[in-house]
């Protein structure tokens, strides 16, 4: 994977969060008119570039394996609970925005044990896949790894067959970035529903793929999924992350890049993963 593409991945994941993030839970019928600026405000009243629990989660990822140098189920779960508890990789001293299959598997692991995904027909939240991208980039050269991966960190909040199956094909893609036939049985799943699919992995997926295959640039692609609201801040993240693999880091525009919080920390730990298992 291409050093700009893997790092867009990661910095597309940002951006898309921050994006969303003021139009969260809007329905779009209630959106005056399309917003395409980091702009502040919404239900979490987000500062301008601000990123929510997507972001603050794939932290967790991320500086457990920067500070394990590889993958430790204990690591990402110490750090979860660093998060939950005090808001550390946050944003904020505090948690402001966390969804309830998240909350309730950070409760229940512990570092000894750190899989406590729900595992029913229900729980086929979008907290599985918005935070993925430092997964990849860590494993970059890597598809078993990256996949296999991928999976473990899933399952460590969400633990039913749904998950499993999305998370695989994401990952498999995102590593390729290309859509993968093998997987089109999974973008079948329609998002012509009353809540529009609302926080499902299976909205998340699929409104990432419309939105790359839609539009032909990191931009345009942003714009419309965040502007389809719902949980517009996850799927913002996990269409920033898509679309920051297939465009790459340059492709981002400047000016979100430059209202970004916390970006040159995130720029310098996004490094730390592409070149962490270099020499070994």
């Amino acid at each position: 994977m291409h050093q700009d593409k893997a790092i867009g991945m990661f910095m597309g994941l940002f951006i898309g969060d921050a994006l969303g993030a003021p139009l969260e839970f809007i329905r779009p019928e209630h959106m005056t008119e399309v917003t395409s600026e980091m702009v502040g405000g919404g239900v979490h009243d987000t500062a301008i570039g601000e990123w929510t629990d997507d972001g603050a989660m794939a932290v967790c990822i991320a500086d457990a394996y920067i500070n394990h140098r590889g993958f430790s189920p204990a690591g990402i779960a110490h750090n979860y609970k660093q998060w939950a508890e005090h808001g550390t990789f946050g944003t904020r001293d505090y948690v402001f925005d966390i969804g309830n299959t998240c909350a309730a598997g950070i409760a229940n692991m512990t570092t000894a044990r750190p899989y406590a995904g729900r595992s029913s027909v229900n729980d086929s939240g979008n907290g599985s896949i918005m935070r993925l991208a430092p997964v990849l980039l860590a494993n970059h050269n890597n598809v078993g790894a990256a996949i296999g991966e991928s999976v473990a960190s899933a399952l460590m909040t969400h633990g039913n067959s749904d998950t499993i199956k999305y998370i695989t094909a994401f990952a498999h893609e995102m590593y390729h970035g290309e859509m993968l036939k093998q997987y089109a049985e999974l973008r079948q799943w329609s998002t012509d529903r009353p809540d529009g699919g609302g926080g499902s992995i299976m909205y998340a997926y699929n409104t990432a793929w419309t939105s790359v295959f839609r539009h032909k640039t990191f931009e345009h692609a942003l714009v419309y999924a965040v502007n389809l609201g719902y949980d517009a801040d996850t799927v913002g993240a996990v269409t920033g992350m898509l679309a920051g693999r297939i465009y790459g880091y340059s492709a981002i525009p400047q000016r979100w890049l430059d209202k970004l919080v916390k970006h040159d920390e995130l720029l310098s730990m996004a490094n730390d993963l592409y070149y962490l298992y270099e020499g070994e």
